[in-house]
Parts: C-alpha cells; structure tokens; sequence
C-alpha cells in the first residue's frame, strides 16, 4: 500500500512539473486568444517587457493585441479657459472595479513633475506633488526599471516641461513618440508625434505613454477589450469646455477592486464627456493624490511605486 501511495506521489509532482514547463508555452502559442491577448498587453507593459520581445516580432504582438484602431491626427478645439479653481472628485464603481475621477476645469493648471534625481531613481506620485506644491497628481509616463530594481528611473520618450525637452532634448525632429501633454493654449495632446510636430504645436507639458483611447470625440477600441487585459489604470481626458479628467482605477485588489480594462478606461471617460483622451501608465504606479493624501489604494503590498513622472495640478 506504502509503495501504490508513493507511486501515486510521483506521479502527481510529475504532473505538475509537466504542467509548470508547458502551461506558458500553452499560453503564448495556443489557441486561446482572450488569455494570451491578456498575457502579452500585461507583460509587455510591465517591469520586464523583454520577455514578449524576445519571443515575438513587432508584427506578431501587433497582431495578438489588436483592438485599437488606428488613431486619425486629432483635431484641436477651442475653448474659453476659465479660473475656475475648483477640484471635483467622483467616485466610478462597478461590478469588478472601483476608482476615482478627478474634474479639473482649469487646464493650465496642469504641468508635468518629475522626481529629483530620474537618473538615479524614481520617487512617488505624492512625493512629487508635495515637492512641487501640488493640491492633486496622478502619475504619468513610462519607465524602465534598470535591472529590475523598481526604483522607478529610466524614463522613455519625450518629457517635455515648461516648453523645454527634459528628455529628448539631444534627439532629431523626426524622432517620434507616443505623447500625452498640453500645449500652451491647455488643449491636451494625444497620439504619436515627431519633436518637430511637438514644437510646431507648443507643447509645453507632457510625456511618452499611450495608447489614445478617444480621438476627436471617436472612440479607438472598436473591438476586444484593448489587448492589455485587467488591471491598475490611469488614464486623462479633457472636455470640450477645457476640463481636464484625471482617471485611476485600483486593481488586483480581489474582494474590492480587480481592475479595468483600456476599453473600461475608454467608456468610462466617452460617458463623462472626454473629446480625446489617453491612457498612461498602470499597474501598480497608478496614484491619484489629492489635498495632501493618496486618494486610492495603489497594488503594491509597499505602498506607493516609484516613477519618474507625474501630471499635478498647482
């Protein structure tokens, strides 16, 4: 009986040797599109998106997300800038997700924030808005974390503050980029575009991150979920009347949040009256702070990410 139960043993802890080998393999190449869709969008927008790269081509990552249309160069709108001073949070609650929605009538009001050092490490979204006297942030562009270490530093693309290339400064006018900012008039920028066409618009406050969920009052997830499955967001739209909307959706949280969807993202600002919008970075960097406390319950067990970037409000 002793040697048929340790038979019996063998074989179970050979199973699920068999089935740790195989089950990522069975992910990534099977048949099942929803579950390696989800897959491929978290780790591609993870700490270690070298993981994705290093099995599959651009071509083929483009082809298992989908999702995202095309976004159209989005068209500028006028608006009245007002002085409006007044912050108005809302709560978004659904079956599988809760979050907050910061209203911000006074675009100019918005700037770019980064944390001291970027080259040697990141710091918090509340952290860098208490540095820089902020009444609200929420964080902002991508990153890369040197060797894993999650400090937060190694920002990507375009920061672009007060007018001046924080980041890419050295870089060609044809270099291109994902980009989220405000130019000088407060109109929110989205989409990709090259330094030259940055400038030509006055960017004045922005970063690299993306993708464009709403462009020129259209929405750009048409079908699927937006490949990136569920989790933390963030995300920023603005209003025809200039309002800005600060977006952050808390996840991996079972029993009170789960997470969102970039299509979640997308609906949600579409129905609050966002024309353009974008996301930006997830995950566990997915702050919202506001008058001088952390608004929401950010995914990492230790608190608050380090990141290189945030929008604040001054």
């Amino acid at each position: 009986m002793k040697k048929y139960f340790k038979e019996i043993g063998k074989f179970l802890i050979l199973m699920m040797v068999f089935f740790a080998v195989t089950s990522p393999f069975v992910v990534l190449f099977g048949p099942f599109d929803n579950l390696k869709r989800t897959v491929v969008g978290a780790i591609l927008k993870s700490r270690h998106p070298q993981y994705i790269t290093w099995l599959f081509s651009q071509e083929e990552i483009d082809k298992i997300l989908g999702g995202i249309s095309t976004a159209p160069k989005q068209q500028l709108f006028d608006f009245q800038v007002r002085s409006d001073s007044s912050l108005n949070l809302k709560n978004i609650d659904s079956s599988r997700f809760k979050g907050f929605l910061l209203e911000i009538p006074n675009p100019k009001r918005l700037q770019v924030a980064t944390a001291e050092n970027m080259d040697e490490k990141g710091d918090t979204t509340s952290g860098i808005a208490t540095r820089n006297h902020a009444v609200a942030a929420i964080n902002a562009g991508g990153f890369y974390d040197a060797n894993g270490t999650g400090t937060g530093r190694s920002p990507y693309g375009f920061i672009i503050h007060d007018g001046k290339f924080l980041l890419g400064a050295d870089v060609s006018d044809d270099e291109t980029n994902e980009f989220v900012g405000f130019n000088d008039e407060g109109q929110l920028i989205a989409g990709t575009y090259s330094k030259g066409e940055l400038i030509k618009m006055n960017a004045k406050e922005g970063i690299s991150f993306g993708p464009t969920l709403i462009v020129n009052g259209e929405k750009m997830i048409t079908t699927g979920d937006g490949g990136w499955g569920v989790g933390p967001r963030t995300a920023i739209g603005q209003r025809k009347d200039g309002t800005v909307l600060f977006l952050v959706v808390d996840g991996r949280q079972p029993g009170y949040s789960v997470g969102a969807t970039l299509r979640d993202l997308q609906n949600i600002l579409y129905e609050e009256g966002a024309v353009i919008a974008a996301n930006l970075d997830g995950g566990s960097s997915s702050t919202l702070f506001l008058n001088g406390k952390v608004i929401n319950k950010p995914a990492d067990l230790l608190g608050e990410r380090m990141i290189p970037t945030a929008f604040i409000v001054k």
